[in-house]
Order: structure tokens, then C-alpha cells, then sequence
């Protein structure tokens, strides 16, 4: 269905709330200056909320093309800004503690992190390469302003610098593969690209240089989701930005990154998916066995965190290789619980204090049963449920993959996944290990920084853990919803 033109802007009701609610933000922290902090942050969360209202959840208007089919409303977009902006809201929440005399107590952060939340509404409704461009830059450049944003602290710069240089190369990757596809099909908007590529009487070298573009594209979206070999910044940056940095990095970029390639190889690349399917396999295996591996030998807790979210990465792309309706139901079900137990992890780690500064020594967590045992256990669950122990919240969301695959005839990816999710749950455990049968410092023991804000969405990460097994069907409902209309 195709609206008239003036109708378009009603139909992007939650990019415009973010779009204007962000600059009045930023006059309100201009005028404020120093003491505009707090004021914007809670604003901030309640733009956030009404642009997560607008997003209509009830599928009764099926899919709407707008400003001459730039941009794509259907039931997948709406299912991905909703967790964008619910992930979003959570991160800011838990470092409600670090915007009060900290580094982070300066307005310019909800506002960076909302400019990037708008850039990822606008990468899932993207039906154009050039608006998928827009998109993406924009949210990748207020993510490296984040990264470097404790600009007296020589890592964060560190880090702050090498997201930049590598997140340019990944763009001039983008933008190459894009020129080639455009110089072939001669357009940018998908629904023409994939009318293109299904012309059987297309020359097969066309199809070549197209399929080349489609690579490169993939690459560069291969970065931002932190697939091997193309997830050499994770680590670092992770480990130099702040902590409150971490946790919004590896909550909700992932999620608009995937649900991107999601929207790429089900409608312009649909035609040559059977080529493009080999290419993901293959990040989907490295991504799996390096996330798996070259966590056990970190102390940093937010080390691992990376190569654990990189590994997390390549059990959702098993679900994007089975190529069905069930494997992208199964993606959006794993984004989702990986979501929120990243949400519960880093929240925890956020309240626990060490010399001011939030832990990242898994080694400081030595005897944290004894002196935060409520933390300790929360802590433990999470764990676990990473590890995919049953009957967490973890367990099925890789089940869902892994069946998925089987289905689809996968067994390599499904069965190199199962084994490294037993290598991982070596590292999960050993936090475990490390909180319960080790003797901490008890002279210097760890301090706790909460605030409600944080205490709540802690406690609600934990419900959703435990008690999935209780009430799935939400869930599996709006990601089977979601997938309505992506495949034929």
C-alpha cells in the first residue's frame, strides 16, 4: 500500500518524536549547562517511551512504503524499534549512578545516545541503500563519539579512535558495494533491485559484479555486529570505553546491525540468497569458535563480555543461514533474551564499585557471595542462562536456533554451535566459580553504587530469566508476527 506524499510524515510518527524531542534536547542541555544533567537523562528516557508507543505492535496496517519507497514500515520494523527503543531505555536507566559527578555527568550523553537510537530506526525502515546509509552513519558516528567520550582517559581515546578508523573502512566497504550494485541495476531502491536480480535474462556477468557489491556490503555490516573476522575493534573498545558505554554498545547496536542484514538478504539480495548464504555461514562458524575460545583466557569482565557477545552473534546468524520463516522467528527470539540477560550482566556489574569505578576484574568478584549475596546469585542466574542451562530464559533462545538449522539442514552450524556453547559455559561458570568458592579482599571489599532506577531493571532482567519458561508465547508471537511478508 502506498500513501500520498503528505501522509508520509504521519506514518514515521516515532523518527520524528526522536528527531525533534533530541534537538529541543539540546537546547535544554545548552541553556542548562552543568546542571542540565539529570534533567535531560529523564527526559531523554520519556522520548524514548513515546517514540517506543508510536510503534504500532498490532500489525493492522501491514506494510507502508514512504517518501517514494526510501522507507519500509512493516510488522519486522516495528518489531526491531521496539527493542531498540526498550534496550535503549534499560541502558540508560542502569547508569542513572554514573551521571553524578562522573565523567558521564555531562548532557551530551542521552542526547549522542539518542541521535544513535534515531539512526537505527532509520537502518530497520531503510528500503534504499542511500537511506540505509544515512542510518547507519548516523548512528555510527554518535557511537564513536561514546567510545571516547572520558576524553581525559587515554583508553577511552584509544578506543574512541580505533571504532572510528575501522568504522570507516567498514563504510567505504558499504559505500563501494553499493556504487557497484548501482552501476549495474541503475538504482538504489530495493524493490527495483530485487526486480533486477530476478530477470532470468539478466547477463551472468552482471550478476557478478553484483554479487561482488553484495559482499562487501555484508562485510560492512559484518562489522558493526562484530562478526569474526571482522570483530578486531570489540574487544578493545569495550574494555576502554566506559563501562555505561559497554552496556549500551553491546545491548542495542547489535540488534539494529542484525535486523539490517535481515532486511537485506530477504528483500534486494533475495534473488542470489543461495550465493550469500555461504559467505554468512562462514561468519556465523568463525564468529561461534572465536567467541567461544578466546574468552577463556580473559580477566577483564568486559573483555569477555565482547568475545561473548561475538560468539552470541554467531548463534543468531545460524538462524539468518536456515533462510526460513522459523529461522528469522528464532533470530528475534535469540535478540531479544540475549538482550535482556546482557541487560541484567551489565546492570550488576554497573552497581558493583571498585576504587570509585565500576569492576572489570573478574577477579574482583572473588567472594561476592559472602559480601553482595543478593548480587552474587542474580549474578549466577544470568550466568547460567547464558550458558543456555535449561529452564532459563538462555536455554531457548539457542534452541530455537539450533532447531531451526536442523530443519533447514544445517547440521555443521548446528552442531559447531552446541559444542562451543558447552566450551562457553566454561567462562560463564568460572565467574560462578570465581564468586563462591573464592576468598576476596576483605579489607578493600567491593563497594555498591544503585540507584531504583537500576534495582529495577536488574529485578525485571531477572524475572524475564527465570520465568520465560512460564509465559513464552509473547514472545514467539510477535517474532513470528515480525517475520510475516519477509520471505515468499
Amino acid at each position: 500500500m502506498t500513501l500520498p506524499v503528505f501522509s508520509d510524515i504521519s506514518t514515521i510518527v516515532p523518527e520524528v518524536v526522536l528527531a525533534v524531542g533530541t534537538m529541543l534536547l539540546m537546547v535544554i542541555g545548552a541553556f542548562g549547562r552543568g546542571t542540565a544533567i539529570k534533567p535531560v537523562a529523564i527526559l531523554t528516557v520519556v522520548l524514548w517511551a513515546a517514540a517506543m508507543a508510536y510503534v504500532d505492535l498490532s500489525y493492522v496496517d501491514g506494510t507502508v512504503r514512504v517518501f517514494g519507497n526510501t522507507l519500509i514500515i512493516d510488522n519486522f520494523a516495528r518489531t526491531m524499534k521496539f527493542l531498540i527503543a526498550g534496550g535503549a531505555i534499560a541502558a540508560l536507566l542502569m547508569v542513572v549512578s554514573d551521571l553524578r559527578g562522573t565523567v558521564m555527568s555531562r548532557f551530551e550523553y542521552p542526547i549522542l545516545m539518542s541521535f544513535s537510537v534515531l539512526g537505527m530506526f532509520i537502518m530497520v525502515s531503510a528500503n534504499d541503500l542511500l537511506t540505509l546509509y544515512v542510518g547507519l552513519e548516523l548512528s555510527s558516528l554518535a557511537l564513536y563519539v561514546l567510545a571516547a567520550f572520558d576524553r581525559n582517559n587515554v583508553r577511552s581515546s584509544e578506543a574512541g579512535l580505533k571504532y572510528f578508523i575501522l568504522g570507516a573502512i567498514s563504510s567505504g566497504l558499504l559505500l563501494f558495494g553499493s556504487s557497484l550494485i548501482y552501476g549495474y541495476v541503475g538504482a538504489t531502491q530495493f524493490d527495483v533491485i530485487r526486480t533486477v536480480l530476478m530477470d532470468a535474462s539478466a547477463p551472468v556477468s552482471g550478476s557478478l559484479v553484483v554479487l561482488f557489491g553484495m559482499i562487501l556490503i555484508v562485510s560492512a555490516i559484518a562489522f558493526k555486529i562484530s562478526a569474526v573476522p571482522f570483530h578486531m575493534w570489540t574487544p578493545d573498545v569495550y574494555e576502554g570505553a566506559p563501562t555505561s558505554v559497554t552496556a549500551f554498545f553491546a545491548i542495542v547496536p547489535k540488534v539494529a546491525a542484525l535486523a539490517l542484514l535481515i532486511r537485506l538478504i530477504t528483500g534486494p539480495f533475495g534473488p542470489l540468497l543461495a550465493d550469500v548464504t555461504p559467505v554468512i555461514a562462514i561468519l556465523s562458524l568463525a564468529s561461534m569458535i572465536v567467541g567461544a575460545f578466546a574468552a577463556i583466557v580473559q580477566t577483564s569482565i568486559k573483555r569477555l563480555l565482547a568475545y561473548s557477545s561475538i560468539g552470541n552473534i554467531g548463534y543468531a546468524l545460524v538462524g539468518v543461514v536456515a533462510g526460513t520463516h522459523t529461522g528469522l522467528t528464532a533470530v528475534i527470539i535469540y535478540l531479544a533474551i540475549y538482550m535482556v540477560m546482557t541487560i541484567g550482566t551489565f546492570g550488576i556489574i554497573l552497581m558493583l564499585r571498585r576504587d570509585g569505578t565500576a569492576v572489570e576484574k573478574i577477579a574482583d568478584l572473588a567472594g561476592l557471595s559472602k559480601t553482595r549475596p543478593v548480587l552474587a546469585y542474580g549474578l549466577a542466574a544470568l550466568m547460567f542462562s547464558m550458558s543456555g542451562i535449561p529452564p532459563l530464559a538462555g536455554f531457548f533462545g539457542k534452541f530455537a536456533v539450533f532447531q531451526a538449522a536442523v530443519a533447514s539442514h544445517a547440521y555443521v552450524l548446528a552442531v559447531v554451535g552446541v559444542l562451543t556453547s558447552v566450551v562457553a559455559a566454561w567462562y560463564y561458570l568460572n565467574i560462578i566459580r570465581v564468586m563462591f568458592f573464592e576468598t576476596g579482599d576483605d579489607t578493600a571489599p567491593l563497594a555498591l553504587n544503585r540507584s531504583a532506577a537500576g534495582v529495577a531493571v536488574v529485578f525485571a532482567s531477572l524475572l524475564f530469566v527465570l520465568f520465560f519458561i512460564l509465559y513464552p508465547q509473547p514472545l514467539a508471537i510477535a517474532a513470528a508476527n515480525a517475520t510475516v511478508g519477509l520471505l515468499p
